[in-house]
Formats: C-alpha cells, structure tokens, sequence
C-alpha cells in the first residue's frame, strides 16, 4: 500500500516538475526574482504569468530594452497599449530566493 502510494505521488511530482518547466520554456510562465532587501530580508522568487515582452527571467533590475518606434502607414486595427498586471495578480509560486535565477535575470537578452 505505501510502495503504490509513493509511486502516485512520485508520478504526480515529475507531471508537476514538468508541467512548469515546459510552460517557462514554451513562454507561458517567467521566473521572477526579488533579491534579499530590508523590507524583504529572504528574498523571493516567483513563477509568474508571463506578460507580453517579459523575459524568461526577471527582477526588478532587469530594464527591458527600448521598442523602436514604427511609423503607421495606413489604417490598422491596432489594440491600445493596456498597463501590465501587478506581480501578485499574476503570481503562481512562491518559491525560497534562488540567487542563480537574480543573477541570470541580470544577464543581457539574447536577440530572438
């Protein structure tokens, strides 16, 4: 009976374990990291949903780069810009501070 139960329950941790790594890979979800501070003195990392321009890993330090401004030629049915989620809205897992998630949110974008 325990030997069927740890086997479930090891079945279900890799469908867990999987599960986030595919969707961090695939773009649904980010890895955001606050660092040890005096209002946060542990730090934190979080999985999150990820929003649109964010990269896969990130802190409050990451500064995105600058969009090109595009001239508009014609008449388009572009959609407003709309203003991004707070990072609780958007918050799945709340995980212990990984210092190599902060340090590899610190590392420059590689072009896509």
């Amino acid at each position: 009976m325990i030997k069927k139960l740890l086997v479930v329950l090891f079945i279900v941790t890799a469908a867990v374990i999987f599960w986030f790594s595919f969707a961090i890979w695939t773009g649904l979800y980010s890895v955001y990291t606050l660092p040890p501070s005096k209002s946060n003195p542990e730090g934190a990392t979080f999985i999150v949903s990820r929003d649109e321009g964010e990269p896969m890993f990130n802190s409050p330090q990451y500064r995105p780069p600058l969009k090109k401004q595009e001239k508009p030629t014609g008449i388009g049915f572009g959609s407003m810009p709309h203003a991004k989620r707070p990072l609780e809205m958007r918050t799945i897992v709340e995980l212990p501070y990984i210092d190599w998630a902060y340090q590899k949110s610190l590392e420059e974008p590689t072009a896509e």
